[in-house]
C-alpha cells in the first residue's frame, strides 16, 4: 500500500512538469499552420474577464500553409515595361517604374461615375466571396475577382505571388445619382498582400510604430496588390515585382500560446478591448549598404488588428451616426506588430496607441533567432 502511495504521489508531482514540457516552446511554420487549423478551427474564441468587464475574443486566425519561413532580403525591380498589346481587349494603358500599373477606362458611353456622390462599402477578413453584386450581373466576388486575376496574369505569368484566398479589404463603392437618387455599384476593388516564399508581406514596420522614421529614399513602400474593376469593362491592377535573395533557409517561431499569453496580458489590463483579426507574416526592416542592392529585409511578426483604449475605465465610443464607420474605421482601431520569434510585442500604432520612445535602429536589419540558437532551450 506504502509503495502504491509512493507511486501515486510521485505522478502527482510529475504532472505540473508534464504540462510545462508538453508544449514545444519553438515551432516551424508548417507546425503552428497544422496545429492553429485543428486547435482553432473558427479562430481565438475565449471569454476573459478583467477588473472592469469580460472581453468577448472571436478573431479569425490566418497562417500560411508553407514548410519554411525563411529570412530574406529584398529589392524592387527598376523600368518595368509592359506590351498592352498582350491583353485581351482594347484600350489597355499602362504606368509602370518599379511598380507595375495598367488599367482600362470604363465604357464611354454609360453613366459617369466621377460626376456622382460615391460611398464605400468595406468588407474585412473573413470576407464572403460568395456574395453577389446585382450591377455586376449578379456575379460574386470570387468570380469578379478571377475577371481580373486571368489580365493580371497574362502580365505577371505567376512572377509575383498574392494572398487572394485572404484579401485584407474588398471595397464596394456606390454611385448616387444627384438628380435621380438612384445608387448603383460602380466599382469593386481588392486589396491583398504580395507574398514571398507563400507568406504574406505586410507594411514596413514603421507602419506599426506611433512615430515617424527617419526619411531613407530607398525603404521599400507598401507593396499589396490593388486590383478592381467597373460593371462597364473598367478595370486596373497594380503591384510591385520583387526579387528575393535567401539569407536563411528556415527560422523557428514562438509558440501560438506565448503570443496568447502576450495579448492576455494587453486585455487584463484593459486595453484591448476586441481582437478583429490575426496574421502571421512578415513586416519589412531596412537593408542598407548591401553589395548586390537589396535594401529590405523580412522580419517574422503577427500582425493583429484591435480594439485599443488607454486605460481600463474608459468606455468604447458609441456609433456617430453621423458619420457611421465599421469595426477596422474605428478610433479605437489599432495595429500591432508581434515579433513572431519571441512572441513580444515591438509596436503598436493607432490614434488611442499608447506613447512610446523612440526605438533608434528598429527599422534596421539586426538578424534573427536561429535554430541553432534554440538549441538547450
Amino acid at each position: 500500500m506504502k509503495k502504491i502511495l509512493s507511486i501515486l504521489c510521485l505522478m502527482l508531482l510529475l504532472i505540473p512538469y508534464t504540462a510545462a514540457t508538453a508544449e514545444q516552446k519553438y515551432y516551424t511554420i508548417g507546425q503552428l499552420h497544422d496545429l492553429i487549423e485543428e486547435e482553432y478551427p473558427n479562430g481565438w474564441q475565449e471569454s476573459i474577464k478583467t477588473k472592469w468587464r469580460t472581453v468577448e475574443i472571436n478573431a479569425p486566425i490566418l497562417v500560411p500553409d508553407a514548410d519554411k519561413m525563411p529570412i530574406l532580403f529584398l529589392r524592387l525591380e527598376e523600368n518595368n515595361e509592359i506590351d498592352v498589346s498582350s491583353l485581351p481587349g482594347d484600350s489597355w494603358e499602362s504606368d509602370c517604374g518599379k511598380r507595375i500599373f495598367v488599367s482600362r477606362a470604363s465604357d464611354p458611353s454609360k453613366p459617369n461615375f466621377d460626376k456622382m456622390k460615391l460611398e464605400s462599402n468595406h468588407y474585412y477578413v473573413p470576407v464572403d466571396m460568395e456574395m453577389r453584386l446585382a450591377d455586376f450581373d449578379g456575379k460574386t466576388l470570387r468570380e469578379l475577382a478571377q475577371e481580373v486575376w486571368d489580365v493580371l496574369e497574362c502580365v505577371n505569368q505567376g512572377t509575383a505571388g498574392f494572398d487572394m484566398d485572404h484579401p485584407f479589404d474588398i471595397m464596394v463603392n456606390i454611385a448616387i445619382d444627384p438628380k435621380t437618387g438612384k445608387s448603383q455599384e460602380c466599382w469593386v476593388n481588392y486589396l491583398a498582400y504580395q507574398t514571398v516564399s507563400g507568406i504574406p508581406l505586410f507594411r514596413h514596420i514603421g507602419y506599426y510604430l506611433p512615430y515617424d522614421l527617419p526619411v531613407w529614399k530607398d525603404r521599400i513602400p507598401w507593396i499589396n496588390l490593388n486590383m478592381g474593376m467597373s460593371p462597364y469593362n473598367g478595370m486596373r491592377f497594380g503591384y510591385y515585382p520583387t526579387q528575393t535573395k535567401t539569407v536563411e533557409e528556415d527560422v523557428p517561431l514562438a509558440s501560438f500560446s506565448k503570443v496568447q499569453k502576450t495579448l492576455r496580458k494587453e486585455i487584463e489590463a484593459g486595453y484591448i478591448r476586441k481582437i478583429l483579426e490575426m496574421r502571421l507574416g512578415y513586416t519589412v526592416v531596412d537593408v542598407k549598404d548591401d553589395p548586390e542592392g537589396y535594401t529590405g529585409a523580412t522580419r517574422p511578426i503577427w500582425h493583429v488588428e484591435v480594439w485599443w483604449c488607454k486605460n481600463g475605465k474608459a468606455e468604447i465610443k458609441g456609433e456617430d451616426l453621423d458619420y457611421p464607420t465599421n469595426d477596422h474605421g474605428k478610433l479605437e482601431c489599432a495595429r500591432l506588430a508581434i515579433d513572431a520569434q519571441t512572441g513580444k510585442i515591438i509596436g503598436i500604432a493607432g490614434t488611442y496607441a499608447p506613447k512610446e520612445n523612440i526605438l533608434h535602429g528598429i527599422e534596421d536589419f539586426q538578424g534573427y533567432v536561429s535554430w541553432e540558437d534554440t538549441q538547450g532551450t
